[in-house]
């Protein structure tokens, strides 16, 4: 027997600590099975995020898959595992950006902490298995950066090496660069659970969205083909009320499994169809709320530290 989730069951929910009882979406699917440990924040936001009622019975099996040995232990769905670990890194970390020291040259991502004038501050660039790379005051690097609709390209030379609090290094900006549009529609950062219907109805995560289209992320068990019309039913939530979408969409490109952490979740890139007035009008000021959220670092730092955040 399910009952809904009260605000005492929340509080129960503990990151590190087995899960009391299990907890399933509004539409009957199971988010994370009794006695599995809430392993992050993240894990404690989806849950806190997206379900709506717990199971009494004490044995409730996962449905997407089971172990190839066939033992009892329990397994949450592939897109629940990539949702739980999705942007796990801090949203106020900053904005990406590549360093490399030519053309031809191996490429590091970092990311702009803060600017003052024609100058960035930057993590340090670090190798892919953590290690700083090596980087000396008066070098120039070939940066590249995309912001908004443009890609930008440049270089930047370093004035200054910084180890405390953290790696980071400040970077002269030349007072011309390069600039090349890339989209013609802002794109924003998100992960917001969603539907398609294909006709057949299936869950999906979109992890990027514009008034355009988006990407989003499906088991692998449900197969997209180029140019195929589907249907995305989407909530958002914006200035104090919820719109619930039902948007008729194209499959643009198929990404495929892309994400080497989830070889099981399946990507693809979407265009919308027809869109009414109003829908493009909901999608155009969710997409703006949400990349000036991105852009207001300071806004996420301090509301990750304020009481409730987790609310």
């Amino acid at each position: 027997m399910r009952v809904n989730l009260t605000p005492g069951d929340k509080e129960g929910i503990v990151v590190g600590q087995p899960l009391p009882f299990s907890i399933f979406s509004a539409e009957g699917n199971l988010l994370l099975a009794k006695g599995h440990v809430v392993e992050s924040d993240r894990a404690l936001q989806v849950l806190l995020n997206n379900g709506a009622c717990r199971e009494r019975d004490a044995k409730t099996w996962a449905t997407s898959v089971a172990d190839d040995d066939s033992t009892e232990r329990l397994r949450v769905s592939p897109l629940i595992a990539f949702q739980s670990s999705y942007r796990r890194s801090n949203p106020a970390r900053g904005f990406p950006m590549s360093m490399a020291r030519s053309d031809t040259s191996e490429a590091f991502r970092t990311h702009v902490v803060g600017m003052h004038g024609q100058i960035l501050i930057v993590e340090a660039p670090r190798r892919p298995d953590g290690a700083l790379v090596a980087v000396t005051p008066r070098q120039t690097w070939l940066c590249r950066t995309f912001q908004s609709t443009s890609a930008f390209r440049f270089l930047g030379t370093v004035l200054k090496i910084v180890f405390e609090p953290f790696p980071h290094l400040f970077l002269e900006v030349p007072r011309t660069v390069e600039q090349r549009k890339i989209r013609n529609r802002t794109r924003a950062t998100v992960l917001l659970s969603a539907a398609i219907e294909t006709p057949t109805p299936a869950q999906c995560i979109v992890v990027d969205l514009s008034v355009g289209g988006g990407r989003i992320a499906t088991s692998d068990d449900v197969v997209l083909e180029r140019d195929q019309p589907i249907k995305i039913v989407i909530g958002l939530e914006m200035i104090g009320s919820k719109y619930n979408l039902a948007l008729r969409a194209t499959v643009a490109r198929n990404f495929g499994a892309s994400n080497a952490e989830h070889p099981r979740v399946a990507f693809y890139g979407i265009r919308f169809e027809s869109l009414s007035d109003l829908d493009a009008c909901v999608l155009n000021g969710f997409v703006n709320s949400e990349l000036a959220l991105e852009l207001n670092g300071l806004w996420q730092v301090l509301s990750m530290s304020a009481p409730g955040a987790r609310d």
